[in-house]
């Protein structure tokens, strides 16, 4: 069953570590798939992160897009997510400045980097 997606802004995130695992690896292929065929996405990792002191922490999808944010990717990452995971399991999507990117490498390695232009 397809979720539909909701919009939330937070003023802070704090980047927790990569979500690695059996389940996650399949997920990850499977995102890949996506990345290759929209080529609109620069750098993918899939992390544990935070939101505010007091909350859970969460699972995000953390992107760099080449452009702007992609509605036709968050479709079919959503899709993807849905076939994989019960409805009442969340994936955030966020797109990343870039002094996000900068701290979420230090604890997390992307699991989809596009290929370089020739």
């Amino acid at each position: 069953m397809k979720r539909d997606p909701r919009l939330r802004k937070e003023r802070r995130v704090e980047f927790l570590g990569e979500q690695d695992g059996g389940v996650e690896r399949e997920l990850k292929s499977n995102l890949r798939f996506i990345f290759q065929r929209h080529q609109q996405v620069e750098t993918a990792y899939l992390a544990r992160v935070g939101f505010a002191p007091q909350s859970r922490t969460s699972v995000a999808l953390c992107l760099v897009p080449k452009s702007a944010e992609s509605r036709a990717i968050i479709d079919d990452v959503n899709v993807a997510f849905s076939e994989m995971f019960s409805e009442e399991s969340d994936l955030d999507i966020l797109f990343l400045t870039g002094e996000q990117e900068i701290d979420l490498q230090r604890v997390c390695e992307p699991f989809f980097q596009s290929p370089p232009k020739p």
